[in-house]
């Protein structure tokens, strides 16, 4: 191309770049607007569902502080900002937040507080290239409180109900969930693939604080088709490449069989791999700080990473998946044995075991640091 060429197609780049900017529009939301309204500044909606539904692809939804008694679901790019921290309130409603759709991808959740809602307080499917921020997501998960459990939160098997936990991605890639506090929910981050791949995310500088009947962030793959024949399918399902690092998880699992991260494939075809579980705090958990489980043959869990993670004083409750009944920093547990997972440069504090594995490669006694730890690495 010649440069006169480049510079036309710069410019012409730029010209169209410059609409679309412009005709992209901010949508207001006030507790004394009106859904008749415009959703102007001058003449806010009163609903934040209803400036969504008015909203175009690329536009933003500005809400101001106050109560909002709704669901709100985004199948739309937009962006929803909270000014001040205006509240959800989702008591009766299945969420607080839904994304939905390959429409909703490039969507943003940013600023508010999400609240009691019957299932997850934020849930997106099947969507990419998602931001959600800057949220606290508390006192959801309240249909394990009902009289009659249903969906999610119904148990089975002996499994108890979890609703979704706080904030779940479910066939969700290329996402960053960062900087939320996910509090007081049955359980925190969730990370699954009914629908597809959950991949290439990233869950950084978020607290998720007792949620005492599940984990603080999990990574756990329910498509049995992830892996067939030996071999992963990740256009199928699966739960890979993302990154959980930088967060805070305390005080989670305490009452049920919960740990403060937790990868996890419960049935023969699921695959979680090559995930990076790195620089993360835990401190009174029930199952160990940072926990994997592997539960049979025919599951694909390898080449995850856990490193540079500080543990502190999990483990207080026995993990009946591997019969372990000690305080515990690190257990990865695996009915087949594992490859390519790395355990290195953490450091973990005031458990009976700093590191228990199952078929696991082994662990050099120098690769990671203990203190107040009566059995530093129990390999089997």
């Amino acid at each position: 191309m010649t440069t006169l060429g480049a510079a036309v197609a710069l410019a012409v780049f730029l010209s169209i770049t410059a609409v679309a900017a412009a005709k992209s529009t901010t949508l207001y939301v006030s507790p004394t607007g009106s859904d008749a309204g415009a959703c102007t500044r001058k003449a806010p909606c009163l609903t934040i569902d209803a400036a969504v539904a008015k909203a175009a692809k690329g536009d933003t939804v500005k809400v101001e502080r106050g109560v909002y008694h709704e669901q709100v679901t985004l199948t739309t790019n937009v962006s929803l900002v909270g000014v001040h921290k205006p509240v959800i309130d989702a008591a009766g409603q299945p969420n607080g937040v839904l994304i939905k759709g390959p429409g909703a991808n490039g969507a943003l959740v940013r600023g508010f507080v999400i609240k009691d809602a019957t299932f997850e307080g934020i849930l997106a499917v099947s969507a990419a290239r998602l931001t959600i921020e800057g949220n606290t997501v508390r006192d959801n998960d309240q249909g394990a409180k009902s009289a009659n459990p249903t969906g999610e939160c119904a148990a089975t098997a002996g499994v108890p109900g979890d609703c979704g936990e706080g904030l779940h991605l479910m066939s969700v890639v290329r996402s960053v969930v960062s900087g939320n506090l996910v509090a007081d929910n049955d359980g925190g981050i969730l990370l699954t693939d009914e629908l597809g791949p959950t991949a290439h995310n990233v869950i950084s500088k978020n607290r998720a604080l007792d949620n005492v009947d599940d984990c603080g962030i999990t990574l756990a793959s329910h498509n049995t088709s992830a892996f067939q024949n030996d071999t992963v399918q990740p256009s199928q399902g699966g739960v890979y490449d993302n990154a959980v690092s930088d967060n805070v998880s305390d005080g989670n699992g305490t009452k049920g069989q919960g740990g403060g991260i937790l990868l996890a494939g419960p049935a023969p075809g699921t695959a979680v791999y090559r995930n990076v579980v790195t620089d993360n705090s835990a401190d009174g958990n029930g199952l160990a700080g940072v926990t994997l489980h592997s539960h049979a043959p025919g599951e694909y869990l390898n080449g995850n990473k856990i490193t540079d993670n500080r543990l502190r004083h999990d483990g207080l409750t026995p993990d009946a998946s591997f019969s372990e009944t000690g305080t515990v920093g690190i257990l990865v547990g695996s009915a087949p044995p594992l490859t390519g997972t790395v355990i290195a440069g953490n450091k973990i504090s005031d458990t009976h075991f700093g590191i228990w594995t199952l078929n696991v490669p082994k662990i050099k006694p120098a690769a990671n640091r203990f203190r107040h730890v009566a059995v530093p690495l129990q390999q089997m």
